[in-house]
């Protein structure tokens, strides 16, 4: 059984990079989270699906397409960094996507892989769903953090980062959908076969790409990372 400081290790070997935009690395932002137990000090993970930029729909895709995905991804990280919650923050017109989340939440509670000592692990980890009022600055970690709060949503100074002082003062680790989308198989492949899938780039594994607009094949394509943008449209 991998340890939570060797899932890191294994993801940040990997070059898996934040697919929300900054492109941080994944397993270095985990590791800035303090080392306590998730019983020591309350911990949380949020996956960000607010998707609020003009055009793109591809979190939307993997949520309606496989949401159990999303939460596996959710319960890996979250055992990672020792988190004890999940908050998907999801744009509040994706109401299939909320249906089909909270659907399957239901499922893994019902088979044990959500919830108090799960699967005798002594690992306790939960996922809820938040409809997001639909705000752009969500983008942003902090500024969701506060929304989630329930205040307006304002982006804070920094420091204290999330990892450290974030949801209600506690450590947090905002991620993307489809960053998250990739951990289930970067821990069943290995972080060499997730780099190998971007040959020749410094980031590992592949990119969905919302293509709209007037294009000849408008679509949704996944393709390695560090491929060139007259390729992609």
């Amino acid at each position: 059984d991998l340890t939570p400081d060797a899932v890191i290790a294994e993801v940040t070997d990997s070059r898996l990079r934040g697919r929300g935009g900054a492109g941080f690395g994944t397993g270095q932002k985990w590791s800035f989270v303090p080392r306590q137990p998730a019983r020591a000090r309350r911990k949380y993970l949020v996956a960000n699906a607010d998707e609020m930029e003009p055009g793109t729909f591809k979190d939307r895709l993997l949520l309606e397409g496989n949401p159990m995905q999303l939460l596996e991804g959710m319960l890996i990280a979250g055992y990672a960094i020792q988190a004890s919650e999940g908050v998907i923050f999801l744009r509040g017109e994706y109401h299939l996507a909320f249906d089909r989340l909270e659907r399957a939440i239901a499922q893994a509670r019902q088979t044990g892989w959500l919830g108090r000592d799960i699967l005798g692990s002594g690992f306790d980890f939960d996922i809820h769903v938040h409809a997001s009022g639909g705000r752009y600055i969500c983008g942003e970690e902090t500024a969701l953090l506060t929304a989630l709060e329930g205040y307006r949503a304002q982006p804070r100074s920094k420091p204290p980062f999330p990892q450290v002082g974030g949801l209600w003062g506690a450590p947090s680790v905002v991620n993307n959908v489809e960053t998250l989308c990739n951990v289930p198989h970067i821990l069943a492949n290995g972080a060499a076969w997730f780099r190998d899938l971007a040959p020749g780039s410094p980031d590992g594994g592949t990119k969905l790409f919302g293509v709209s607009g007037r294009v000849r094949r408008p679509g949704a394509w996944e393709l390695p990372m560090g491929v060139p943008l007259r390729q992609v449209v």
